[in-house]
C-alpha cells in the first residue's frame, strides 16, 4: 500500500487507504496529520470511504475512526471491507449520529473554552468542528476541560482529569478520570488504547473500577451508553 495513510479517488468518491500493519494509535496520529495537510485539497465535510485492505476494522476501531474523522470535519461513507455485523447496526447508529449532530448544532460555537495546565501550551492543536488535540502526556494533577471533542495522543496519568462536552479519545493509556458528554450528551464515548481509569463518566452515568481489583487492561476499549447503562467493551 506504500504509505500507511493515503488517498485514492474512485467512482464513489475519495478513499482513505489504511495499512493495518501499523498499530492503531500510530495510524490515528498519521490520519490526523494527513487530513490536516490535505485540508485545502479535500475541503470541509468530505465523506470518505475507509479502505483497510484485506482486514476489516473491528467495531470499536470503526467507531473510534468515525468519531476521529467527524472531529476533523469529515464523515465515513462506508468501510471496506465492512464487518458483517455493521449493516444491522447502521440504522440505530445513524439515528444516534443525527441526534448528536443536532445537539452539537444547537451549541453556540463561540462558547468553546479550555483550561490549560502549565506545560501543555505548545502541545495544543485545534481541529475542524471544534475538536482539540493534545500531543503530550497529561500528568497527575493536570486538568483539561473543553467544550467539544478532546483527543489525547499520549497517556493520561492517574490524578489527571479530562472533561469534554463531546467525545474523549485517548490514543495511549487512560489512568486518570474522564468525563465525556458532560452537558448531558449520552451519545458521547470514551475510547482508550488502554482503559485503566478508576472512574469514567458519560453524561450523568458513572462507572468505577471494583475496589481491591487490579484495573490494568492492555486492550483497546470503548465506554458508551447502551440502554441507559454505561458499558465498557473491548475493541
Amino acid at each position: 500500500m506504500g504509505e500507511a495513510v493515503n488517498f485514492k479517488g474512485n467512482k464513489d468518491g475519495i478513499v482513505l487507504l489504511l495499512d493495518l500493519s501499523v498499530e492503531f494509535e500510530s495510524l490515528c496520529q498519521m490520519i490526523v496529520q494527513k487530513l490536516w495537510n490535505s485540508r485545502s485539497f479535500l475541503g470541509e465535510h468530505t465523506a470518505l470511504i475507509v479502505n483497510s485492505g484485506q482486514t476489516a476494522l473491528d467495531s470499536g476501531q470503526q467507531l473510534a475512526l468515525k468519531v476521529l474523522l467527524q472531529s476533523l470535519g469529515h464523515e465515513v461513507k462506508y468501510f471496506v471491507p465492512e464487518m458483517a455485523v455493521s449493516k444491522p447496526e447502521e440504522p440505530a447508529h445513524s439515528e444516534k449520529q443525527e441526534a448528536a449532530v443536532s445537539e452539537k448544532q444547537q451549541e453556540p460555537k463561540t462558547e468553546k473554552t479550555i483550561e490549560l495546565p502549565a506545560g501543555l501550551g505548545d502541545a495544543i492543536h485545534y481541529l475542524a468542528e471544534g475538536a482539540l488535540v493534545v500531543r503530550k502526556n497529561v500528568r497527575s494533577g493536570q486538568n483539561i476541560s473543553y467544550d467539544g471533542t478532546l483527543i489525547v495522543f499520549g497517556d493520561v496519568n492517574a490524578g489527571a482529569e479530562l472533561v469534554a462536552t463531546g467525545h474523549i479519545l485517548v490514543l495511549g493509556t487512560l489512568r486518570g478520570v474522564a468525563h465525556a458528554g458532560c452537558r448531558g450528551n449520552k451519545q458521547a464515548i470514551v475510547y482508550a488504547n488502554h482503559l485503566n481509569s478508576l472512574q469514567l463518566r458519560i453524561a450523568d452515568l458513572i462507572a468505577r473500577a471494583p475496589d481491591g481489583e487490579s484495573n490494568e487492561r492492555h486492550v483497546p476499549e470503548i465506554a458508551r451508553i447502551i440502554d441507559n447503562q454505561l458499558v465498557i467493551e473491548e475493541v
